[in-house]
């Protein structure tokens, strides 16, 4: 049985399954769904005798098979006085795959009086590239046989959103969509990190940034841009959407310094170029629709009735999904957009993917004027971001 936690507005479906695996994008979710599941299995008197968690460490230590049979030993206990007995198992991942396979194999002789919960940790990155163990197709379809895969993936949009409300009138406080915005687009860079690709957030930045703002408003019933920004995450997310502003911009000098904030805050330089190369690709993508809409004549004041068919039809998902939620920010982008030609975008866009065939070591052509070289990652994204903010009249590609 597959489930997506999403969906599981009511809590899990009754009775539980004896054996759950719990993966996707969003660590702070599965662990809120960890709670969910296995509190109601639970007598409060007796939980720290029929509840144990063990984590998997990185190396996936102990002699193939061993660590399997503990987890299946540990399961097969029976509880004192809770309706189950709860094992939790973390970063099942990084087990070998000999311990994933006998795991599997033990998993249909579990009694009905367990519950083995397997949490799978999110998957890790390196330079865009997956890092670190996955989870074998055995294991996997062992537990859909057995039990229940719980799909955990960062919420869209919209459950940010509604989370976000929930909390914020929970403690009687309003908030400018403009502030909402930052601390939400602070929560999709997290994401973005682990390969979310901005489209989704962390739950975890989103409260903890919450929690802040509201308590530096104090008193006030309403949280303003200004606070936001005053107490927010002041770290490599927050240079990224500065440098992103600079560049639509067109102000070199703050650029560059956002891109060496960016390369000094202890991540490796591919790492950080590879991240900046999405969102400076989606930025210009942004910047596209901005000026197309302002060329219809269409803006964040009167787009509120909805947009004309022939318009949605050439614009991206990501672009109407702003027109229809967030309208309010495309003051920012048409105001950035006036200084660009529809040339320069079309530029702007060969170099960043220029820049980012050049560190795969793949000849990017003459479409960058100049590149950096291969190994020298900082080099690319510092070339990179000088070539985007050139005027307009010199940011046009070669023929």
């Amino acid at each position: 049985m597959e489930l997506d936690y999403a969906k599981l507005a009511k809590g899990f479906p009754k009775p539980a399954e004896r054996v759950y695996l719990l993966t996707g994008s969003d660590d702070a979710l599965k662990r809120e769904a960890v709670q969910k599941l296995t509190e109601p299995l639970l007598d409060a008197s007796f939980a720290d005798f029929d509840r144990e968690e063990r984590d998997i460490p990185p190396t996936g230590a102990g002699e193939a098979g061993e660590t399997a049979r503990a987890i299946l030993a540990s399961a097969g206990g029976v509880p004192m006085a809770s309706e189950r007995r709860v094992v939790i198992v973390t970063n099942i991942q990084r087990l070998g795959k000999d311990d994933q396979e006998s795991l599997a194999l033990g998993l249909s002789k579990l009694g009905e009086l367990t519950c083995l919960v397997l949490v799978a940790g999110a998957t890790e990155y390196d330079a865009g590239k997956v890092k670190g163990k996955t989870l074998g197709a055995k294991l996997v379809n062992a537990v859909g046989k057995n039990g229940a895969t719980v799909l955990c993936d960062a919420p869209v949009e919209s459950d940010l959103k509604s989370r976000a409300a929930s909390f914020l009138k929970e403690c009687g406080k309003t908030i400018e969509p403009s502030a909402l915005a930052l601390i939400m687009e602070r929560a999709k860079a997290t994401a973005a990190e682990r390969g979310g690709g901005g489209r989704s957030g962390d739950i975890n930045v989103l409260i903890h940034e919450l929690e802040k703002v509201v308590a530096y408003s104090g008193g006030r019933p309403a949280i303003t841009l200004e606070d936001a920004a005053a107490v927010g995450l002041h770290s490599a997310h927050d240079n990224i959407f500065a440098l992103l502003d600079s560049v639509g911009s067109r102000d070199p000098r703050r650029a560059l310094a956002e891109a060496d904030a960016l390369l000094e805050a202890g991540d490796k330089p591919d790492a950080v170029a590879a991240r900046t190369f999405v969102m400076l690709a989606r930025h210009l993508r942004h910047l596209w629709g901005a000026k197309y809409l302002a060329d219809h004549r269409l803006n964040g004041f009167n787009i509120k009735g909805g947009l004309p068919p022939e318009i949605q039809a050439v614009l991206s998902g990501e672009m109407l999904g702003m027109t229809q939620r967030q309208s309010f920010l495309l003051k920012s982008l048409q105001e950035q957009a006036r200084g660009w030609t529809w040339p320069a975008l079309r530029g702007g866009l060969k170099r960043v993917l220029a820049s980012d065939l050049a560190m795969k070591s793949i000849p990017p052509g003459a479409a960058l004027a100049a590149s950096a070289p291969a190994e020298d990652p900082a080099s690319n994204l510092r070339l990179l971001v000088v070539e985007l903010c050139r005027p307009a009249s010199e940011n046009v590609p070669k023929p």
